[in-house]
């Protein structure tokens, strides 16, 4: 099941910068691209404030 980012988010960057195919694009709060997730959650471990959930 792909990740998704909560209202939580920062914006800090760093789930993106660790995303291995490149899904997640830059804004108020950074958006998962649901269908090229791999669901690897690199990301989610990545996150400093525990903004990324599984779908």
């Amino acid at each position: 099941m792909p990740r998704r980012i909560t209202d939580s988010c920062i914006a800090c960057g760093s789930c993106a910068a660790v995303c291995p195919v490149d899904c997640i694009s830059e804004g108020d709060i950074y958006v998962i691209n649901e269908n090229v997730c791999t669901d690897c959650g690199a990301c989610q471990q990545e996150c400093p404030v525990d903004a990324i959930i599984e779908a």
